[in-house]
């Protein structure tokens, strides 16, 4: 009992020190968790041998853009923390449960920035690529390339005849 007690006020403390924190951070990391789920079910739905699946032959694959999406969450969320990005080990033609698990690290990974992000701090400059942007641009950017990212992947997903993830009836 006491064990369960602790462990109860543990998590009542720190579920209360995030709601004290960036209110910005933590309405991406609620959103991040759609994300996550959108991204990995939508993953996991195309069967392996359509991940080189592309709509025309300027797009990126179904493999490739799932990698991007992991890649663009190692890159963004350090911008977030001010730690070096992970690089992402599974490449574009990695094998589709790799590219699924470096998904969810990713967004593990971004989790763990949306600790370190200082709303005191949200106005900080930091390079995109060859421009400086604040730190609350890159929190936005994140959640607008997520967005777009699952739309990418849903539209492919239809295009084989594959209900999206977020387009399954749930039910009530």
């Amino acid at each position: 009992m006491r064990g369960a007690l602790a462990g109860v006020t543990v998590l009542l403390m720190a579920s209360s020190a995030w709601a004290q924190g960036n209110p910005i951070a933590t309405a991406l990391a609620t959103e991040a968790k759609t994300n996550e789920a959108n991204m990995s079910s939508a993953a996991e739905a195309m069967p392996a041998e359509k991940f080189s699946y592309k709509p025309t032959p300027e797009q990126s694959s179904f493999g490739q853009l799932i990698f991007h999406a992991a890649d663009a969450n190692y890159r963004l969320c350090s911008m977030m923390s001010g730690d070096k990005a992970p690089e992402a080990a599974i490449k574009a033609d990695g094998a589709k449960q790799a590219l699924i698990n470096q998904m969810k690290e990713s967004f593990a990974y971004c989790y763990k920035a949306f600790d370190k992000v200082d709303a005191a701090k949200l106005g900080t400059q930091v390079k995109f690529g060859n421009r400086d942007v604040s730190i609350a641009w890159v929190l936005l950017h994140t959640a607008l390339d997520w967005g777009d990212h699952y739309s990418q992947v849903a539209t492919m997903l239809r295009l084989n005849g594959i209900t999206p993830p977020s387009a399954v009836r749930r039910p009530r």
